[in-house]
C-alpha cells in the first residue's frame, strides 16, 4: 500500500515539472511499477478526464476549458475556487447552484449570475417573476424583476407592456382609475375619457355612470350636459328637453315621463313637451314638412352692365327648368335644411340684339332657421338672396313666395348687374 501511495504522488510531482505527459507515464511503469490506467486521468483538475477531453476538443491542461455534461469525477480545490468565466461566481457555487461555470449568464437574460445572486433573481430563469419579461429588460425598464406587477394596479408588467400602458404607474391615464380596475371595466386605461362625453372615468365611476356610453341613461342628453344642467344622468325623465343631442333608445321612447298617456316620442312628434303633464297640442305650422321646388321667375328684371368703358342698361326675364330642389321646414326646433339644384335661362336684349343664357343654382335656401311673422318667412342663415322672403300664397300643398334679388351674374358673355323679384313657387 505505501508503495502504491509513493506512485501516485511521484506521478503528480512529475506531472507537474515534465512537459511530456508521455515520458511521465513511461517513466513511471519503468522499474517493474505496475501500469497506471490512463482513463482515469484529470490532469487539470476540472473534473472532466482527459481521455473525454480530447473527445471533446478541450485543453487537458486547461481548468477552464471543458464540457460541463462530461465532468464525471471530483474536480480539484484549485479550480472549485476558481472563477472560470468572471461573472463574481467560483465554479464550485456555480456547480451547487446549476448555472454553467463557463458562462457568465447561464440563462441569458442579460444579466450575469454573480448579479443575479445579489440582487434575489433567478440565474437559470430569464424571467423570475414569471410577468412576460426577461429580468434583464426589467432591469432597464426599472420595474422589479422579483415582482411581476411592479406597480400593484393589478396588471402583471408583461401584459402593461403589451397593453402600452405604464407598468411604473398604478393609473397611467390618470384618471382616477388603475390600470387594472380599467382592464376589468373594459375601458381605456390609455385614455382619461373612455367614451368622450367630457367626463373622466374616474368622476363617472364616482357618479355611478357608465363610462362606457356618453349618455348613461339613454334620455338623448349627454353625461356630461346632465352634470351641467344638474340632472339625473341615471334617471331617464330628469333632463332639459332643449339639450337633448343623442338620439334617446327605444325604452325612452316608450316610456310616458310626465304620465299624462302620451309617450315621450309621441310627444316629442306632436311637438309637446314630455316632462309636462297635460300639455295642449301646438298647431303645426303649414309651412312645416317638405317641399319641391316646381317653378322660378323673374318678369321685372332690369339691371346694367359695362361695355366699352360705357354703362347701358337692360332688362331682362328668368324663368327656371330642371328643378331639383327640395326643402324641408322642421318645427321646435324651427329648422330649415335644402338641397339640390336648380337652372335659371336668362333673357336679355342689348344694343338691339337678344341674348340667352343659362345659369345652374344650388338651392336658394341655406340651411339655418325659419321664422313666420305675418306674411313674411325669413330665414336666418341663408346667403344666397336676401333672407325674408314675402309669402304670396301659403296652403297645404302649396307655397308661393317671392324675395327681390340685387347681385351680379354672368351671362352673354357680360357681367350683369341685375335686379329684381324672384318668385319661387313650392309644392307638397
Amino acid at each position: 500500500m505505501k508503495k502504491v501511495s509513493k506512485l501516485i504522488i511521484l506521478l503528480f510531482i512529475l506531472n507537474a515539472c515534465s512537459a511530456d505527459r508521455n515520458d511521465l507515464i513511461d517513466a513511471i511503469t519503468d522499474h517493474n511499477n505496475p501500469p497506471i490506467d490512463e482513463s482515469a486521468i484529470d490532469t487539470d483538475g476540472d473534473g472532466v478526464l482527459d481521455n473525454q477531453e480530447v473527445t471533446d476538443n478541450t485543453d487537458i491542461n486547461n481548468s477552464c476549458s471543458f464540457i460541463v455534461a462530461s465532468q464525471t469525477v471530483a474536480t480539484s480545490e484549485s479550480w472549485n475556487g476558481a472563477d472560470c468565466d468572471s461573472d463574481g461566481v467560483n465554479n464550485l457555487i456555480e456547480i451547487a447552484d446549476a448555472t454553467d461555470p463557463v458562462n457568465p449568464d447561464t440563462d441569458d437574460d442579460g444579466i450575469t449570475d454573480g448579479d443575479e445572486k445579489q440582487e434575489g433573481t433567478d440565474p437559470t430563469k430569464k424571467d423570475t417573476d414569471e410577468d412576460g419579461i426577461d429580468d434583464g429588460v426589467e432591469k432597464t425598464d426599472k420595474t422589479d424583476p422579483l415582482k411581476s406587477d411592479t406597480d400593484s394596479d393589478g396588471v402583471s408588467d408583461g401584459d402593461e407592456k403589451e397593453d402600452g400602458t405604464d407598468p411604473l404607474n398604478t393609473d397611467s391615464d390618470e384618471d382616477g382609475v388603475s390600470d387594472g380596475i380599467e382592464k376589468t371595466d373594459g375601458t381605456n386605461p390609455l385614455e382619461a375619457d373612455s367614451d368622450g362625453d367630457t367626463l373622466t372615468d374616474g368622476i363617472e365611476k364616482q357618479d355611478g355612470t357608465n363610462p362606457l356610453k356618453i349618455d348613461t341613461d339613454a334620455d338623448g342628453v349627454t353625461d356630461n350636459q346632465e352634470k351641467l344642467d344638474t340632472t339625473n344622468a341615471l334617471d331617464r325623465c330628469s333632463f332639459v328637453l332643449n339639450n337633448q343631442q343623442e338620439i334617446p333608445d327605444a325604452i325612452w321612447n316608450s316610456t310616458d315621463c310626465d304620465n299624462d298617456g302620451i309617450t315621450n316620442s309621441t310627444e316629442i312628434s306632436n311637438g309637446t313637451d314630455p316632462l309636462v303633464y297635460d300639455e295642449p297640442t301646438p298647431v303645426a305650422s303649414p309651412i312645416a314638412g317638405v317641399w319641391n321646388l316646381t317653378d322660378g321667375v323673374i318678369n321685372d328684371g332690369t339691371g346694367t352692365t359695362v361695355y366699352l368703358a360705357q354703362t347701358f342698361n337692360l332688362t331682362y326675364t328668368a324663368t327656371t327648368s330642371d328643378e331639383n330642389v327640395q326643402v324641408q321646414f322642421s318645427e321646435n326646433p324651427d329648422m330649415v335644411t335644402s338641397t339640390g339644384t336648380y337652372t335659371m335661362l336668362l333673357n336679355f336684349n342689348f344694343l338691339g340684339t337678344d341674348y340667352q343664357d343659362t345659369l345652374t343654382s344650388e338651392s336658394p335656401f341655406s340651411n339655418g332657421d325659419w321664422s313666420i311673422n305675418g306674411n313674411t318667412l325669413t330665414i336666418d342663415a341663408n346667403t344666397t338672396v336676401n333672407g325674408s322672403y314675402d309669402i304670396i300664397e301659403l296652403t297645404e300643398n302649396t307655397l308661393i313666395i317671392s324675395t327681390p334679388i340685387d347681385r351680379e351674374v354672368p351671362a352673354g358673355g357680360l357681367n350683369l348687374n341685375v335686379q329684381g323679384t324672384l318668385i319661387l313657387t313650392f309644392t307638397k
